[in-house]
């Protein structure tokens, strides 16, 4: 079972839950998550502009973003496909139910079942497309979500200090006897 997702150093500090974290740890993530940063912002494409759906759906997001820093132009990519993926599937909606008065208005059985083969096809390639979508986003790190986890949990160790029980073996070998 995976554990769960990282949460940004922002998020932690707000809700002010003491976990496990050392200040050291919360320093390095808030470091690596800051040098993730373009401090752009998102753009329109101009498919998403052209498309009302779409359009009406990237005004929404732009809107509850807009004080969201972890978003930037580096997710400018993965929202416009979600807009364009949110009026597909309106349109898709849309032809399903057309589809299915048309099937109920089908006299012919040969041309209901081409339309239910038409239907499944459609949906088929809908969800094919938008699997493919997902697993290329997370493995390209272009959803927040997915750069959070990339950043290392722990930072990294001081060679300085060095655990009781090293120094202890350390003066042990060095003829030193330990009391």
């Amino acid at each position: 079972m995976p554990g769960r997702p990282s949460k940004p150093v922002q998020l932690i500090k707000l809700e002010g839950n003491k976990d496990r974290r050392t200040k050291a740890e919360l320093e390095h993530r808030e470091k690596f998550e800051k040098s993730l940063y373009t401090g752009t912002n998102f753009k329109e494409s101009p498919e998403v502009k052209s498309d009302p759906v779409a359009h009406k759906e990237f005004l929404r997001l732009k809107k509850l973003y807009k004080h969201i820093q972890y978003v930037d132009g580096l997710d400018e990519q993965i929202i416009n496909r979600y807009c364009l993926m949110v009026s597909q599937e309106r349109s898709l909606q849309q032809t399903i139910k057309q589809l299915n008065s048309d099937i109920e208005n089908a006299d012919d059985f040969e041309k209901r079942a081409e339309m239910y083969k038409l239907l499944a096809s459609l949906m088929t390639k809908l969800n094919q497309t938008r699997d493919m979508i997902l697993k290329l986003e997370d493995r390209l790190f272009l959803n927040p979500t997915a750069r959070v986890k990339a950043i290392p949990k722990k930072p990294p160790e001081d060679d300085t200090k060095k655990s009781p029980m090293a120094e202890f073996l350390k003066r042990r070998a060095g003829g030193n006897h330990a009391t």
